[in-house]
C-alpha cells in the first residue's frame, strides 16, 4: 500500500524512490500552490493524468518567470537550481518525477553519423602473362586465393623447379618479364634454333647464352606439319 503523506495543497505518496529516481502520485486541489523551492542537483518533471496544473519557473539566465500550463498528457521539467512552483486551476492527479543532474547529457561522442562509405575494391596490376620461348616459360598468373600473382621461374637446367611469389602492384612481375624480354638483343624473340657448332643460327650465341638471357635453346629441325 503506497504511503500517502498529506500536503496543505493536497496530498502525495511515493511509487519509486532510489539513488538515481523517484517518483511520486500527487493530487493538487483547485485553488492550491506549493511552495517556491528547488532542487541543487535534481530534475523535476511533472505529468498531469487528470485536471490543470500550472508550473511556474523563474529562470537564471534571465528576469522572467516561465508559466507552462499542462492538461491530461502533458509532461514538462524543471532544471537544477531553478526556483519554481506549480498552482492547479482544476483538480489535478499527476505524477512528479526527480533524476539527478548526473545522468543527463553524459554522452561522448568519438565521430559522427552518416551514410556508409561505398566500399572500395583495389585495382590489382594485371599480371596474367606467358613468355613463349620454347624450353623456358616464365609465366605469371593471379593466385585467386591470396590475390597474389605467382611467376614459374626459369627452367631448372638453370635454378631448378622455382616457383616464386610476387605481390600485386609491387613492379616486380614488370621486372621480370623486362629482363626476358631486354637480353634478346638480336631478332629471336622467342625461340632460338641451334646450329651444328652449336650456336644459334640466328643471332650466333652459344647454348649458354641463350639460357643466361632466357631464351629457349633448340635444334634446328623444323617441325613436322
Amino acid at each position: 500500500m503506497a504511503n500517502v503523506t498529506g500536503k496543505v495543497w493536497g496530498d502525495t505518496s511515493v511509487i519509486i524512490q532510489n539513488a538515481l529516481v523517484e517518483l511520486h502520485k500527487i493530487n493538487v486541489k483547485a485553488g492550491f500552490r506549493c511552495s517556491e523551492h528547488l532542487h541543487e542537483h535534481k530534475w523535476n518533471g511533472f505529468y498531469v493524468e487528470s485536471g490543470v496544473l500550472e508550473i511556474h519557473v523563474r529562470k537564471n539566465n534571465y528576469e522572467l518567470t516561465d508559466v507552462t500550463v499542462l492538461r491530461a498528457g502533458d509532461f514538462t521539467s524543471v532544471r537544477p537550481g531553478e526556483y519554481h512552483f506549480f498552482v492547479c486551476t482544476e483538480n489535478c492527479s499527476a505524477l512528479e518525477l526527480y533524476w539527478p543532474e548526473l545522468l543527463s547529457e553524459d554522452i561522448k561522442r568519438k565521430n559522427t553519423g552518416g551514410p556508409m562509405a561505398p566500399k572500395v575494391t583495389p585495382v590489382k596490376e594485371p599480371l596474367d602473362y606467358e613468355y613463349d620461348t620454347g624450353r623456358v616459360i616464365p609465366k605469371f598468373t593471379a593466385d585467386p586465393r591470396t590475390g597474389y600473382a605467382t611467376a614459374a621461374s626459369f627452367d631448372s637446367m638453370m635454378f631448378g623447379s622455382v616457383t616464386t611469389t610476387v605481390a600485386p602492384n609491387s613492379g616486380l612481375g614488370e621486372s621480370l618479364r623486362n629482363l626476358v624480354e631486354s637480353t634478346d638483343t638480336t631478332k629471336c624473340v622467342s625461340i632460338c634454333k641451334l646450329g651444328d657448332d652449336g650456336r644459334c643460327t640466328g643471332c650466333g650465341r652459344s647454348l649458354e647464352e641463350i639460357e643466361m638471357a632466357g631464351i629457349a635453346a633448340g635444334k634446328s629441325k623444323k617441325k613436322k606439319e
